[in-house]
């Protein structure tokens, strides 16, 4: 669901925000690097877990890793394919160069960079991406959550709310999970579960569906989500039912649906 903005109001806020203006420049940076080599034979290896990792991957990270280091220099940095910055600064940027590399590889549209800012434990910024939609999403807590063509992020903004539904017999939901999932067949009895050729997150965003299941997430994956859905008016809970996004498993959803579905799922959350 998405409001029109008065950019009268919050603009010059946001505008002058010195870290979210980092993050968009670190996107849009990432955007024109991974699309450079999406479509192409790209160079890639199989990592400990099984999943691939190209030369694209590491091209965008490098070159997120590099900006930081010059335009924060006291900053750490948390990401997906190498030590990231180990500063020790209590400003840690959680990134992940590209999310979706199998899609990436594979020449279709799920795929995107990661970006969110944790001071001292608590998320500030974050905005995710999807190039090949010129996309991005984008939140500053306290500030709200907006959806932007990524190749002008100020003049295009509009503001993003979760969907208000209340019934869980009503509800669409999606998922980032194994296959077999004991938590999503448990959901899929007692909702409609959707899919989404973008991203499931972004729908939740966009208020086209209800909640969202992840229960393989790093980091990297579950930061900028979290603080986009709840900058939304929708909610996350971690397994414990708590708001960390550091423990392989999230729950996101509008407000509204938030308790129910974690009277479902705390049986089979991680103990």
């Amino acid at each position: 669901m998405t409001h029109t903005v008065n950019h009268d109001q919050d603009g010059e806020l946001l505008h002058s925000h010195p870290d979210l203006t980092l993050a968009l420049h670190l996107a849009q940076a990432a955007a024109r690097t991974a699309m450079a080599y999406f479509g192409g034979d790209v160079p890639k290896q199989v990592k400990v877990d099984g999943s691939p990792v190209t030369e694209a991957d590491h091209a965008v990270e490098r070159e997120i890793l590099d900006t930081i280091s010059r335009e924060r220099p006291t900053d750490s940095a948390l990401t997906e394919e190498s030590t990231g910055i180990p500063s020790g600064s209590t400003r840690t940027w959680v990134v992940d160069p590209i999310d979706g590399t199998t899609s990436f590889l594979a020449g279709t549209r799920s795929w995107g960079t990661h970006i969110a800012l944790d001071d001292g434990g608590t998320l500030r910024t974050a905005v995710l991406t999807r190039p090949t939609e010129d996309a991005c999403w984008w939140a500053v807590r306290g500030h709200g959550a907006y959806r932007s063509r990524l190749s002008d992020p100020w003049r295009t903004r509009r503001r993003l709310r979760t969907s208000t539904v209340s019934r869980l017999s009503e509800a669409r939901i999606g998922g980032l999970v194994p296959a077999g999932s004991t938590a999503a067949e448990s959901l899929r009895r007692r909702a409609t579960w959707v899919e989404d050729e973008v991203s499931v997150v972004t729908a939740l965003l966009e208020g086209r569906i209800d909640a969202v299941l992840d229960e393989g997430g790093d980091a990297w994956d579950l930061a900028p989500a979290t603080l986009l859905i709840t900058e939304a008016g929708g909610a996350f809970r971690d397994p414990h039912g708590g708001p960390r996004y550091d423990l392989g498993w999230g729950l996101y959803s509008n407000a509204h649906l938030q308790d129910e579905l974690l009277e479902i799922l705390h049986p089979t959350q991680k103990g």
